[in-house]
């Protein structure tokens, strides 16, 4: 029937492509992981050739500040993305939404999050297999639990750290005591002086967003 036409080409597209090779590396992580390129060069193929279009269309960005490890701002941009499957034959449509995110310095960010958005939802439409499970993902929970495996924050970030208490101080005239023990108690680090990057990154957002007040 042609109201079933849609999905019975996406099952053929699900059979023909079973598994994608992680092709790319990451030298600073050092891990594998599967490129955009690999994923959309593999079903564009086969949508092609059974006359499907993808179609993506921006519903909601957000762009917010962040202060990486060694005290610079970066830009992320968050994109809600709604992707629509069109049979060109029947005329069907079938659509879906996903979020990418993206992370850079300058103007990037939202292409990195597009990418990011099609990639994923290639793959979870697909139900692509990569040998990848975030839940299993040892290295983070590894962090997480032992704050030495995080390097110690750096002076420029700690700089900036002590100005925005300093700003923080005269709009809410706590003393200094009282500001720095809510955001030990907030963000589990025992001294300003041994704060690592990741948790001196945490507190300059939490700070720059005036909600320790």
């Amino acid at each position: 029937m042609a109201e079933n036409m849609l999905v019975k080409k996406l099952s053929e597209v699900m059979k023909s492509v079973k598994y994608i090779q992680k092709k790319g590396f990451n030298n600073f992580h050092k891990y594998s992981f599967v490129t955009e390129s690999d994923v959309v060069e593999k079903i564009r193929e086969e949508l092609a050739r059974r006359n499907v279009m993808l179609i993506p269309s921006v519903k909601k960005r957000d762009i917010r500040e962040h202060t990486n490890q060694k005290g610079n701002i970066e830009y992320i941009t968050t994109l809600e993305v709604e992707f629509t499957f069109i049979d060109g034959d029947s005329g069907e449509t079938i659509s879906f939404t996903s979020v990418g995110e993206g992370q850079d310095p300058g103007d990037k960010g939202p292409y990195k999050a597009m990418t990011g958005a099609q990639k994923y939802a290639l793959m979870k439409t697909f139900m692509l297999p990569t040998g990848d499970d975030p839940e299993s993902d040892e290295n983070v929970d590894k962090s997480n639990g032992d704050p030495q495996e995080v390097p110690v924050a750096s002076e420029k970030q700690l700089r900036y750290l002590k100005r925005l208490l300093d700003e923080e101080k005269n709009r809410t005239q706590k003393t200094p005591m009282e500001i720095v023990n809510d955001l030990k108690e907030r963000f589990k680090f025992d001294d300003l002086r041994t704060i690592n990057t990741k948790q001196a990154s945490d507190v300059i957002e939490y700070l720059k967003g005036g909600k320790a007040s």
